[in-house]
């Protein structure tokens, strides 16, 4: 039986919250012989206390990652909808899952839990059982509450069951007991008025992070915790951990939640009857904070520094990678070059096989005036990619393949089932690809993960930039130098590029020639077939230019009828026998044309020893003497 595979679409996978939904679908699909793979943006959403707004070009780089989905080889799909970072991402999931009838399951997100089966992890729940733990288990009363902001969905049902909880235990809801801290700084404020009116016994937080900056505050005015006041948080963080003292908190059942999709999807492939909304029973996570773990082990402070600064010399050896790193970019001189520094932060952050992943469009920089498409344009994904690095696999770089292959190699039906995750690189408006990755922990990377990869996509975007920038120079110089008409050079390009080789013929010990051209009888074509007849005979006589001449020739347009064409290393007797091939591509063309009128020219050439060298305005002048001579001879023999 083939093994099935399911699609996780994540922000910020290395942020917790996804972090913990992907470890627990990992968890069962490697359990049940099931490929992940996990759709992911580099940015996340902004929180709500920022006041942030993504630029509309890097949403869409970011959102551009869920278009590489290839639907016909997954089995089902799992979202952590409330993280993606614009609705419309959710919509599209859900047609998309209804169109090739696969199974979606939405993890977490209240406002979207009638489009789909949903997983909803119950904040409800999660703080009675932080409030029931202090009234309870501690017997306190007096209980404050720090909520994020008034009106939204996630406080409000936290604060509703804060006051529910108090109102059971025939304890007084009181207003002056209830602040708003906006999720994030503001909770000092909240702390300073509490302290103000009177320190209560508790202060419960609706995040850990109010409750962090609530502790802070606290011991600014050299209260102790617990011994004077109780802090609890929401959310469980790892800093939770980190803290002194360590913070009770309330875990929201993340890692459960991602177990219980997979598990699912099982029942669904099986066809056994699944509801279209589950709920997730929180954890309480009793520490210091609260008092129910002991503060008296200096271990545990300092385990506190040991992991602090654990922390802080990581982060100093990404620092010293990255400058490392972009140095290597700067100096690349080609595109395989500029992904080779990229091994070692594969190796920084433990992943197996890395794959980079570049629209072939951006690696071949396939872009010409004679379309719409302007340079570095936005653009979505390209139907080919090329594969640039070689880390952990056999796959040479500068291999195409097809994009709905998501990698150049098989990689869904091996021995053991696969984890695979997915970033998108983008540059201002430009789509450019996307990492592929195979970590070997699961447990995500932490903020400094996604900073690489932006690292390596703004690098990578500046150098595609600047191989397009040096193409629009070299077309303006083309359209500069060369006649529009033929393609040839014109007169400019001739003294551009003419001056220079009769120059360096000075210097060899070499012949060249000068050859003049003069299509014949093109006046009589254009005023009896017109000017359209006209330009065919023109652009065909420079054809057969261009196929008789060796090459190194400058051929150019001199005028309406006229060429020049400047040959190196060329003698008389070679020069004549071009002029022959030139004659000969004509008579061939005209017996296979159809045309009423025949396409000819004269050439005219003078040949001379570099020890002879003469200006090349000169030797012009000699060429279309000769020319004229030869054109004159053909009236002669036609009026005979």
């Amino acid at each position: 039986m083939k093994r099935r595979t399911i699609a996780m679409c994540v922000t910020g996978y290395d942020w917790e919250y996804e972090t913990r939904i992907v470890y627990g679908a990992y968890k069962c699909c490697m359990e049940n012989n099931i490929n992940l793979l996990v759709f992911s943006n580099l940015m996340r959403k902004p929180d709500l206390n920022m006041g942030k707004v993504l630029p509309d070009s890097m949403i869409q780089g970011e959102l551009e990652i869920f278009n590489l989905i290839n639907y016909s080889m997954l089995d089902g799909i799992i979202m952590a909808g409330d993280s993606l970072l614009e609705e419309s991402v959710i919509y599209d999931l859900v047609d998309n899952a209804r169109r090739y009838k696969i199974p979606i399951i939405d993890v977490n997100d209240p406002l979207h839990k009638n489009l789909c089966r949903h997983i909803a992890l119950s904040d409800v729940n999660a703080m009675e059982f932080v409030v029931r733990h202090l009234v309870e288990d501690h017997h306190l009363t007096k209980i404050n509450f720090i909520g994020g902001f008034m009106g939204n969905v996630q406080n409000d049902e936290r604060q509703a069951a804060y006051e529910r909880v108090l109102r059971e235990h025939n304890i007084p809801v009181e207003p002056e007991r209830i602040a708003y801290g906006n999720f994030w700084i503001r909770a000092k404020e909240c702390t300073e008025k509490f302290i103000k009116d009177g320190l209560p016994e508790a202060i419960v937080c609706a995040s850990d992070m109010m409750a962090f900056f609530c502790m802070d505050t606290l011991k600014d005015h050299g209260y102790r915790i617990p011994e004077d006041v109780v802090v609890t948080g929401f959310d469980a963080f790892a800093d939770c951990w980190r803290y002194n003292p360590t913070l009770t908190s309330v875990r929201r059942a993340f890692f459960e939640s991602g177990v219980k999709a997979v598990e699912m999807l099982l029942d669904i492939w099986d066809g056994k009857d699944v509801p279209n909304s589950v709920s997730m029973e929180s954890v309480l996570v009793k520490n210091q904070s609260c008092g129910c773990v002991p503060v008296t082990e200096k271990k545990e402070v300092n385990d506190f520094f040991n992991q602090s600064y654990g922390d802080i010399n990581k982060f100093k050896q990404f620092n010293s990678y990255l400058l490392e790193m972009n140095t290597s970019f700067a100096s690349a001189k080609n595109s395989l070059e500029l992904y080779t520094s990229m091994k070692f932060g594969a190796e920084l952050f433990g992943l197996n096989r890395l794959y980079v992943c570049i629209c072939s469009n951006v690696e071949t920089n396939s872009h010409s005036f004679d379309n719409d498409e302007t340079p570095m344009a936005a653009t979505g994904i390209s139907r080919n990619m090329v594969s640039m690095l070689q880390y952990g696999h056999d796959v040479p770089c500068g291999q195409e393949f097809r994009c709905a292959d998501l990698l150049p190699e098989s990689f869904l039906d091996g021995e053991k089932p696969v984890f695979f995750g997915f970033s998108p690189m983008y540059f201002k408006n430009r789509f450019l690809g996307y990492i592929a990755y195979e970590p070997t922990r699961i447990e995500g990377s932490g903020d400094l993960f996604s900073t690489w990869l932006m690292c390596v996509s703004n690098n990578a975007g500046s150098f595609y930039m600047n191989n397009e920038l040096e193409f629009v120079v070299d077309e303006l110089e083309n359209l500069y130098i060369r006649d529009p008409l033929t393609g040839l050079y014109n007169r400019r390009g001739m003294k551009r590029l003419g001056y220079s080789l009769i120059e360096k013929t000075k210097k060899s010990n070499s012949w060249v020639t000068i050859m003049c051209a003069d299509i014949d009888n093109l006046k009589p074509i254009n005023d009896k077939y017109g000017h359209e007849a006209g330009d065919i005979a023109i652009t065909t006589v420079a054809k057969a230019i261009e196929a008789s001449v060796p090459k190194g020739s400058i051929c150019t347009r001199t005028g309406g009828d006229e060429y020049c064409i400047i040959i190196p290393e060329c003698g008389s007797g070679d020069a004549q026998k071009i002029a022959d091939d030139v004659d000969g591509y004509l008579d061939g063309y005209n017996a296979d044309s159809g045309l009423p009128y025949k396409v000819g020219c004269s050439c005219g050439f003078y040949s001379v020893h570099s020890e002879r060298l003469i200006s090349l305005d000169q030797m012009m002048k000699a060429a279309d003497e000769n020319m004229y001579k030869i054109k004159a001879a053909k009236k002669t023999n036609r009026t005979k």
